[in-house]
């Protein structure tokens, strides 16, 4: 296979993961400058954390093969790569490998909120068998010796709630490889509250036309209630298992997790025990000051019960 140069992925949304990264992708595959794939299926590919997903790598390319001459920016978004410790030194020798011009995108949410989002988010899509997210917390010991396996079938460092969350080091090691011109961190807060001056910056950062209009005015992939955490985690069983017999075909993600819809509530996600959240904070604090140099971003509202 010829490698074209100008269907490769040359910018990464590494995440974190419940940051606003969906919301981001939807927002940035409108721009006519930038080419990312459409569909939430494919919006983390997770190549450089887990390879054997793709035969090889020209099978990864082929999913940036819709990239139209006008696109000088393709990209993907794989939460994974913050927390994988080795991805970013991957994506530098691959950059220099073909010879490209690696720009990084990190959005960042207050770490102790987006522990809970992820922990609701991992038992709405039937990866998370805890009952309550204290529970969760106390398997993380645990869970942080092993690797995925039944129980834990997901990406290893999603069931890592709090220490997926301890982000200095994640961080760092894209800035030591990248520099910090090439690496663009911003906080969620600050997403939610800017998204369309946030975008134009980020517009700027990758070299497209920053005047863009996008429209804002949605936002995706909300967390919702479930009936139980258990019955999620048979249903994403299930779904597996018919998958693999060929009963369940899909071509899109409402199509593989249409099964997921029966454990679905009305009801609205709790929000976090305050004083679980406030014994996270603390345990962040050290964290959050280091993170804080390193970015020179005041993120004093992350430090305060209701930030």
């Amino acid at each position: 296979m010829n490698i074209n140069k100008s269907k490769i992925p040359n910018f990464f949304i590494v995440g974190a993961a419940k940051s606003g990264t969906s919301s981001l992708w939807q927002y940035m595959k409108e721009h006519p400058q930038i080419f990312m794939p459409k569909d939430e299926l494919y919006k983390e590919p997770r190549y450089f954390n887990n390879p054997k997903r793709f035969r090889n790598i020209e099978d990864y390319f082929r999913l940036f093969e819709a990239t139209n001459e006008n696109q000088n920016r393709v990209g993907e978004a794989s939460t994974a790569y913050l927390t994988c410790p080795d991805c970013a030194s991957k994506i530098a020798d691959y950059g220099r490998e073909y010879d490209l011009d690696i720009k990084i995108i990190i959005l960042l949410r207050n770490p102790a909120s987006r522990a809970y989002s992820l922990y609701n988010w991992m038992v709405q899509d039937g990866y998370e068998y805890s009952s309550t997210f204290a529970k969760a917390l106390k398997r993380e010991e645990r869970r942080k010796k092993g690797t995925s396996n039944f129980w834990e079938p997901n990406y290893f460092y999603n069931y890592l709630y709090f220490n997926s969350g301890k982000y200095y080091e994640q961080v760092n090691q894209y800035i030591a490889q990248f520099g910090n011109e090439n690496v663009y961190v911003e906080t969620f807060e600050n997403f939610i509250k800017n998204s369309t001056v946030i975008l134009r910056e980020i517009f700027t950062f990758l070299g497209v036309d920053p005047d863009f209009n996008v429209d804002v005015s949605k936002s995706f992939n909300p967390s919702v209630d479930v009936i139980h955490p258990s019955l999620q985690f048979s249903l994403r069983k299930l779904t597996k298992y018919l998958t693999r017999a060929r009963i369940i075909k899909f071509n899109d993600k409402k199509g593989r997790d249409k099964l997921m819809k029966w454990g679905m509530s009305k009801k609205k996600v709790k929000k976090i025990d305050p004083e679980v959240k406030s014994n996270l904070l603390k345990r962040y604090k050290e964290d959050i000051d280091q993170l804080e140099a390193l970015i020179n971003k005041d993120l004093s509202i992350w430090k305060e019960q209701e930030g």
